[in-house]
Parts: structure tokens; C-alpha cells; sequence
């Protein structure tokens, strides 16, 4: 009782005079911004298009306030040092995300390769002590969320082209075979394909091979299943080859894609 009427005192004003949508609802200047006056002044809101919280005391409890919440397309919340990554399930949910920024919070590369959901995410903001020891945790956040743009400490993070359409097909019912550069087409078919160093390429029955030395990678996507069932992922290679901006051909229903050594 004596919170709440704390809360009328330093926040009732501002409360009374909430609105249901907003363009840009920008918190930062309120002193001491905690979980509950967080709480008390959104009552009425059902949807932010810009959520403003940078450098506020709200905790991972406030995140999941959100939910209730029809939909929040920016969410700032740089510097909430008492976020971590027991707020991820509740982030994963406002899939209206378009842009978050966490960083200088307690949320890590970890917490971020469990956004299963966020589809419509096209920039996401974060720290990382050494982005060299993370690498193929960023190859694994990408390919999760191919439209987004990864921003750590302020720079824009590039990728590999190559690197990332490896990282994308693992554990793909795809089979694979590579053209190599003056050889004749006949290897088998494998069901793997991995970069085992930088800038080579191996298959099950081929290599590895450098990137260089591979004319192209053909890949049948279709996948065989009991009973002689069958699925065409041809959709999604194509998405994944136009994405990655490589070029491509279909002969009998079989995709080469050629592969270009660049950074995206």
C-alpha cells in the first residue's frame, strides 16, 4: 500500500495521462525507473512502436510486462545492467521486434542464440568482450536470423559469405557434390559439407578443397523419405543462394551454386 501510494506521488501525474499506442515512448529521463514504476506507468499502453529504457533499473521482470503488451517494433535498452539471459523466453515472444539494442547489458551471445522466433528482427544491438572467440556462435546467430543485421559495440559485424552458406545448410536433408576446377564431374553424392579451416570446403566423398579451386557446389534438394516419400527444399536453397547474393543454375532439378569469396 505504501509503494503504491509512492507511485501515485512520483508517477501518478505522468500515468493518468498514458495513451494506448505510441510512435516513441521514451523513458530514459525518469529518475529511478525500476520494475514497478515501469509497471504502473504502462497500464494503459497497448502497443509502442519505440520503446525507449536505456540506462534504466528495470530487470528481466519488466521484459516480461512486454509481453501483454499487442506489439513492440524498437525496444532500448542499453546500459539495464540487470538484464541477463533469464529474459531471452520473454524476448523471444515479442516477435514485433524489429530492432533491440542490449548492449552494456547482462544478455550474451548465449542468451541471443535462443531467438528461435524474432522473423521480423532487422538489427540487433549488443556487446561482446572478444568477438574473435565467439566467431562461429555469430556464423550460428546469423544463419538463425539471415535478415538481421548484428551490431556489437557500435560496428556493424560482416561475415563471410562462404562461412555463413556452410553454417546455414548443417543438418540440412540436402546431398552435395563439389565441381572442382579441371576435373571431370564424378564424384558420389554426400551428405555433409563442412569447412574444416578457413577457406577450404570438404564433402564426404571430396576433399577439402580451397574456395578457389571449386568451380561449383551442386546440391539436390531433395530430401527421400520412408515409403518413398520425397520433399523439395529447392524454396529454400534458392532464398538462402539469393541472400548470400551467389549466382545459380537448375539443370534437372539439381542446384550449382557458385560461390562468391566476399563479405556481407
Amino acid at each position: 500500500m505504501k509503494k503504491d501510494k509512492q507511485l501515485k506521488e512520483r508517477y501518478g501525474k505522468l500515468a493518468e495521462n498514458m495513451v494506448t499506442y505510441y510512435d516513441h515512448l521514451d523513458l530514459r529521463g525518469l529518475d529511478d525507473l525500476d520494475d514497478d514504476a515501469f509497471a504502473y506507468i504502462l497500464a494503459k499502453v497497448q502497443g509502442v512502436d519505440m520503446l525507449d529504457l536505456n540506462e534504466t533499473d528495470i530487470t528481466n521482470q519488466s521484459i516480461s510486462l512486454l509481453t501483454r503488451l499487442e506489439y513492440v517494433k524498437e525496444l532500448r535498452a542499453k546500459g539495464c545492467q540487470q538484464l541477463d539471459n533469464d529474459c531471452i523466453a520473454d524476448l523471444d515472444t515479442i516477435t514485433s521486434l524489429e530492432f533491440l539494442h542490449v548492449r552494456y547489458t547482462g544478455i550474451t551471445i548465449d542468451g541471443l542464440l535462443q531467438l528461435k522466433s524474432l522473423i521480423n528482427l532487422k538489427t540487433l544491438m549488443f556487446s561482446a568482450e572478444d568477438v574473435e572467440s565467439i566467431k562461429a556462435k555469430l556464423l550460428q546467430l546469423k544463419a538463425m536470423l539471415p535478415q538481421c543485421d548484428l551490431i556489437i559495440d557500435a560496428k556493424r559485424y560482416y561475415f563471410n559469405a562462404v562461412e555463413l552458406f556452410i553454417q546455414s545448410i548443417q543438418k540440412q536433408p540436402y546431398t552435395y557434390r563439389l565441381k572442382i576446377k579441371g576435373q571431370r564431374l564424378d564424384a558420389g553424392w554426400s551428405h555433409w559439407l563442412i569447412a574444416p579451416s578457413d577457406n577450404y570446403i570438404e564433402a564426404a566423398a571430396q576433399g577439402p578443397y580451397t574456395v578457389d579451386a571449386i568451380e561449383w557446389v551442386e546440391i539436390d534438394p531433395i530430401e527421400k523419405k520412408s515409403a518413398g516419400k520425397e520433399t523439395d527444399h529447392t524454396a529454400a536453397i534458392i532464398k538462402l543462394l539469393d541472400s548470400l547474393g551467389f549466382p545459380y543454375m537448375i539443370t534437372d532439378g539439381v542446384i550449382s551454386a557458385y560461390l562468391v569469396n566476399k563479405e556481407i
